[in-house]
């Protein structure tokens, strides 16, 4: 038989197999490393680790206290949004928002001066931190692979710090209040971000991914000086065309120094701030 033959039989014979039908039906798995758009929804895990001074009006140092000082939790599930657009091969946009807060109580150990208001050791304190943090980030692939990107990022963000305590005057820790009269503060403030760093995404197999990125970043904007720190890594694997999973994790580390206002409004002190957070999300493609 000639060799053209041959083909021609074996071409038919493919034609008609089983085998060959089916797997003319199975599409190829996209490549979701080049994904127009991809949404992810989070539930997320946060350990908050926090250092605040808020100093008074007039100039006066606040005390440096911790979370645990004021019986604020350290650990609490909250969502994470993400949105991912990528505009060409190489170019990409990531904007997203964390929330990030915790409550708690407890009687002070230590006289606190909080803005200007002191809470004297033995009260009892409510708190309530909230440090949610928006986040904005560009990508641009210097290596665009089939199965693999490696880039730069540059991040812009705003960190929203607001810190209220209150208390009931005479609260001692053992004991029922011995007065009526509540007192509180509240101070808040935006902390602008910006980060610059590296950051790398690979196709392992035809439905896993890996990723990772590190950056950093000293800034003094206006009255607000900021260093920042950034870290993360995660796992995907799609189930489908249109629906995977992620599970991932992330560190921010961020020391805040807010200098006072002339007038001495505002939220003037210190934040030394970190928020590690582990993360299980849906990821959702067109």
């Amino acid at each position: 038989m000639k060799p053209t033959t041959l083909l021609l039989s074996a071409a038919a014979l493919c034609a008609v197999s089983p085998v060959c039908l089916l797997a003319q039906q199975i599409p190829a798995a996209p490549n979701h490393l080049y994904d127009r758009f991809q949404l992810s929804v989070s539930g997320t895990r946060i350990w908050l680790g926090s250092n605040v001074r808020v100093d008074a009006s007039n100039g006066d140092q606040g005390t440096e206290f911790s979370s645990d000082d004021v019986g604020a939790s350290k650990q609490n599930w909250e969502p994470r949004l993400a949105l991912r657009w990528r505009m060409g091969r190489r170019h990409e946009l990531e904007v997203g928002y964390l929330f990030a807060r915790s409550s708690g109580s407890r009687a002070l150990a230590d006289t606190i001066r909080f803005a200007d208001t002191s809470f004297a050791a033995g009260l009892r304190v409510n708190s309530a931190l909230k440090s949610d943090q928006a986040f904005l980030t560009y990508r641009f692939a210097f290596h665009a692979g089939e199965n693999s990107q490696i880039g730069a990022a540059l991040g812009l963000g705003a960190l929203f710090v607001n810190l209220d305590l209150d208390a009931v005057a005479g609260a001692t820790a053992g004991g029922p209040d011995t007065a009526i009269v509540p007192f509180a503060a509240s101070k808040g403030a935006t902390a602008p971000t910006g980060t610059l760093g590296l950051y790398g995404r690979w196709r392992v197999a035809d439905q896993w991914y890996i990723e990772g990125d590190a950056r950093g970043l000293y800034a003094k904007i206006d009255r607000v000086a900021a260093t920042v720190y950034e870290a993360g890594a995660a796992g995907r694997y799609f189930v489908s065309r249109h629906i995977g999973f992620e599970l991932g994790y992330g560190l921010t580390w961020i020391k805040v120094t807010i200098d006072p206002r002339a007038s001495g409004s505002g939220l003037a002190g210190q934040l030394k701030y970190s928020l590690q957070n582990a993360r299980l999300a849906v990821v959702a493609t067109p």
